[in-house]
């Protein structure tokens, strides 16, 4: 087996280096990742634009489910006898 010439191991260099080209070409051409990289960022502006709309939601969740458990133990209240709630109806219901 013959030692390679300097021509050779630079085409084999130059070959490599094509290869490698083509895939890199042919990866970003089919992942893009700057692409993604601007929809993540335009996704988390979007979360971020929309925190204060959740976060009344979630407030007014929590009100509504304090406001039923007050009105609960309001009625249960009425419904068993206590000095502080004599003059209140003892059947209510809902």
């Amino acid at each position: 087996m013959a030692k390679p010439t300097t021509a050779t191991t630079i085409q084999l260099y130059f070959n490599r280096l094509k290869n490698f080209l083509d895939f890199t070409r042919v990866f970003l051409k089919k992942r893009n990742p700057i692409k993604m990289f601007i929809a993540e960022v335009i996704g988390q502006l979007k979360e971020l634009a929309t925190i204060k709309k959740k976060l009344r939601n979630i407030q007014n969740r929590i009100n509504y489910e304090r406001y039923k458990l007050k009105k609960t133990e309001l009625i249960l209240a009425q419904n068993s006898e206590h000095l502080f709630l004599k003059g209140r109806s003892l059947n209510q219901t809902r």
